[in-house]
């Protein structure tokens, strides 16, 4: 056997074809596997970033300016906070003890937290995301056409906000120059 083994080998036809049968391989179990990598990627990286978040409140504001006013092109700022807390994942442990005495009794406990972490696909270690928090809004300015009229400033505002669940005193309204 270990003749017809040597021969196999000795024989550059026979490297040649498992040569390429190995590349083959390889280049197949690449392609699946990056296929599953970027699907893993994108269901993880699904957070707001805190300027995606702003824009999108901002592009939304618009839109109910726009289907209010008619305006096309609206200008709204809108000012948060802070930026985005996060809640992570913990393991509390607590330890208590107690003693009694003639004259008085005793007890102490000690609490012990920490996070539960995850690895990451580059080898490290992260915490537990268990929520996002997204900052409040500090305050919304809109120029528009007819945001100096009365009635439609106040159909603005009231929306507004009502679907930023904010105060009346928050918003600011005013009519361009355009």
């Amino acid at each position: 056997m270990n003749e017809k083994i040597k021969k196999i080998i000795e024989n550059p036809k026979y490297l040649v074809i498992v040569g390429v049968c190995g590349i083959a391989l390889i280049f197949i179990s690449s392609i699946f596997t990056g296929k599953s990598e970027e699907t893993n990627k994108s269901h993880v990286s699904s957070s707001y970033t805190l300027e995606q978040y702003q824009k999108q409140l901002q592009s939304n504001v618009e839109n109910i300016v726009t289907g209010i006013t008619g305006d096309d092109s609206p200008t709204v700022v809108i000012t948060l906070e802070s930026g985005i807390r996060y809640s992570y994942a913990s393991a509390d442990e607590t330890d208590s003890s107690s003693s009694t005495g003639s004259s008085s009794d005793q007890s102490s406990e000690s609490k012990k937290q920490s996070y539960i972490t995850v690895k990451t696909a580059d080898g490290g270690e992260q915490a537990l995301i268990v929520t996002e928090i997204m900052p409040q809004i500090r305050g919304v300015a809109i120029i528009c056409k007819g945001g100096n009229a009365e009635q439609t400033a106040e159909k603005i505002k009231n929306a507004v906000t009502a679907a930023l669940n904010i105060t009346s005193k928050r918003v600011y309204i005013s009519g361009g120059m355009k």
